[in-house]
């Protein structure tokens, strides 16, 4: 099982099993009613933004990151 390293205070932890294995990943679509609608971002963006959430620890990457990236 992989491991969860972010703080997930947006809620967005989702989790996808294939076979017997978990993958857990940060659904930008769950970020909507904090963050707006991402889905206006280009795809480089979208991928920044969950690699953000993901490593969320309020030393390295804080809400104000996450924030900065959605409102681009």
């Amino acid at each position: 099982m992989s491991s969860c390293i972010g703080k997930n205070s947006f809620a967005s932890l989702a989790e996808l099993q294939v076979g017997d294995k978990k993958y857990h990943y940060y659904q930008l679509e769950k970020t909507a009613s904090q963050l707006g609608h991402v889905d206006r971002l280009p795809k480089t963006l979208k991928i920044l933004l969950e690699n953000l959430l993901r490593f969320e620890d309020d030393i390295s990457v804080k809400r104000a990151d996450i924030y900065a990236i959605a409102n681009w």
